[in-house]
């Protein structure tokens, strides 16, 4: 073999190598991250990073913000219409319901949140959001009660007084 040739199969050689570095250095740099992963960022860096959705922010003080499949629609008509029917009663008077909300989160109102008002997570979210104006528009503007719940971007959510104030993780 020549000189020549050798170090023609030494470049071809190289160059499949760096390419094929380069290659899985952008395979694993545009790798999702996991929901573990995520949850570790900073809150800045979570909003950055969140993929395109609609966001809900249930309670005006909840810490966490949740990325929807539902529409605003849908929601009010399952909390209006769906939750707390008779079927859905324990015999202590509380709800046995479950629901996601169209979120990655499980709501369960057996667990309950406020024993004395008998409030499970879903009552909970319930009550935040029907004494909210911005929910309910049959309800008396209370500045203190209402607030932003629904947002068609990360991005709108972000820019949001009371994300910016109570929100410290992002539920994708």
């Amino acid at each position: 073999m020549s000189n020549k040739m050798k170090w023609f199969i030494g470049i071809i050689a190289v160059l499949v190598v760096a390419t094929g570095g380069v290659s899985y250095g952008i395979y694993k740099h545009n790798q999702p991250l996991s929901d573990e992963a995520f949850s570790k960022l900073e809150i800045d860096e979570q909003f950055e990073k969140a993929p395109a959705g609609h966001y809900v922010h249930l309670r005006k003080d909840d810490p966490t913000l949740y990325r929807t499949t539902w529409s605003a629609k849908q929601i009010k008509k399952y909390l209006v219409y769906k939750f707390g029917q008779k079927e859905n009663h324990l015999p202590t008077g509380n709800y046995n319901e479950k629901t996601k909300l169209g979120t990655n989160q499980l709501f369960n109102d057996k667990h309950l949140v406020n024993k004395e008002k008998g409030y499970g997570e879903i009552g909970r979210i319930d009550s935040a959001l029907s004494d909210n104006s911005k929910f309910n528009e049959n309800m008396t503007y209370y500045t203190d009660l209402s607030f932003n719940w629904y947002f068609n971007s990360p991005e709108q959510a972000q820019k949001d007084p009371d994300v910016k104030e109570y929100v410290n993780d992002l539920i994708r």
